[in-house]
């Protein structure tokens, strides 16, 4: 199981898989970042797990699996307040050898909070090891954006997910969020009314109705 299938449902070498890894390093390449990762939410416990990182493949293999604990430094803060964060590291990315800074540290982080909706599944990060290099608004701008449809991208495949699970009447995955489970658990329950009475559809419909009338009143 990697972080992605763990925490997002998203499988390795899946066509989702490989359109978040090209929006990462499309960012980098145009933020002119060395590095790039995608962190995902652990729920649990309140810390972003690392589950994607281009740029070097020694910092793949260094911080896969390593975890920011939420609000701490500015890819705990992006993920806390739901806002783009640019400006020096603090706690950010472990150092690396493959850092082309003298002592291998980062120099500059942008962070970029991943939404559905209000709701965060992850961040978006650039990272750079030039000591003179500065991301700007612009960039930070774009990373937004970046995060908007990464977001999308990870939806969407939440969604098929549901229907694939109820299709074939089998639970969720585990990578799927507590909201998800829910929809799917009210959403099997209505499958079942109407398989058990198939000609009650009329009535499912009213007392449905009724349900949602006192939820949103």
């Amino acid at each position: 199981m990697t972080v992605l299938s763990t925490f997002l449902g998203i499988s390795s070498e899946s066509s989702e898989e490989r359109v978040l890894r090209l929006l990462i390093e499309l960012g980098a390449q145009f933020a002119g970042a060395q590095e790039g990762s995608l962190l995902v939410l652990d729920e649990i416990t309140s810390e972003l797990v690392f589950a994607m990182t281009v740029g070097s493949k020694d910092s793949e293999r260094t911080l896969i699996g390593q975890r920011v604990p939420l609000g701490e430094g500015l890819v705990g803060l992006a993920a806390q307040t739901h806002e783009v964060q640019i400006g020096a590291p603090r706690f950010d990315v472990p150092e690396t050898k493959s850092g082309e800074g003298d002592d291998g540290k980062p120099k500059a982080v942008l962070a970029a909070p991943m939404l559905i909706g209000e709701r965060l599944i992850g961040v978006i990060t650039a990272v750079s090891f030039d000591a003179d290099k500065r991301f700007s608004s612009n960039d930070a701008l774009l990373y937004g954006r970046l995060a908007t449809v990464a977001g999308v991208v990870v939806e969407q495949r939440r969604r098929l997910l549901t229907i694939e699970a109820m299709q074939q009447e089998v639970q969720l995955p585990d990578g799927m969020g507590d909201a998800e489970k829910v929809d799917h658990q009210i959403a099997e329950a209505v499958q079942r009314l109407v398989k058990a009475k198939p000609d009650a559809k009329p009535r499912i419909a009213q007392l449905l109705g009724i349900v949602e009338a006192l939820v949103t009143d």
